[in-house]
């Protein structure tokens, strides 16, 4: 498995989607309900493209072969007061390769990429119930709070989320 940071979408523009339409439909809560249809994915990593192309954005691949596998991003908070904290967001790994090391590989690189860019403070979020929870508790987050009722599920039902943090060197 390879793990990197691409600065275009466009050279992996197919696996992307197909990532995304996979991970949403197998019911991961990443801002998409299912069915997710092509032209939203692919109007999604336009949108991230510009937001690479602005700096305000980093976008982390792992592929096996040819083939994206996971992907990960790294939101740079623009604001004046928050030049010190970054998001991780969208941690995806496709259904079949979960289990296999490839979020945390995914992971270390953009954790590693933060301190690099002088980040000192990580946060995101996961729904509540989710494996990825413990993967960030293994990784050296903390839990931070929770806030109920924060997103929709494709059934319909309002979801907790969970927020985390990681202080860095």
């Amino acid at each position: 498995m390879d793990v990197q940071e691409i600065y275009t979408t466009t050279e992996v523009e197919q696996g992307l989607i197909e990532l995304l339409i996979e991970c949403v439909n197998d019911g991961a809560s990443i801002g998409f309900l299912p069915p997710l249809k092509k032209v939203e994915a692919i109007s999604y990593w336009h949108s991230v493209e510009e937001e690479i192309a602005k700096g305000e954005r980093r976008l982390f691949i792992a592929k096996q072969g040819e083939k994206v596998v996971g992907v990960v991003q790294l939101a740079l908070c623009q604001k004046a007061n928050g030049s010190h904290r970054a998001e991780i967001e969208k941690l995806m790994v496709l259904p079949q390769q979960r289990g296999n090391g490839v979020g945390r590989a995914l992971m270390d690189c953009v954790e590693k990429m933060a301190v690099k860019l002088g980040r000192s403070l990580l946060v995101l979020d996961t729904r509540k119930g989710d494996v990825a929870a413990k993967l960030y508790t293994a990784l050296g987050f903390q839990l931070a709070g929770e806030i109920p009722a924060f997103a929709m599920s494709a059934a319909g039902q309002l979801d907790a989320t969970l927020l985390f943090y990681k202080q860095l060197p």
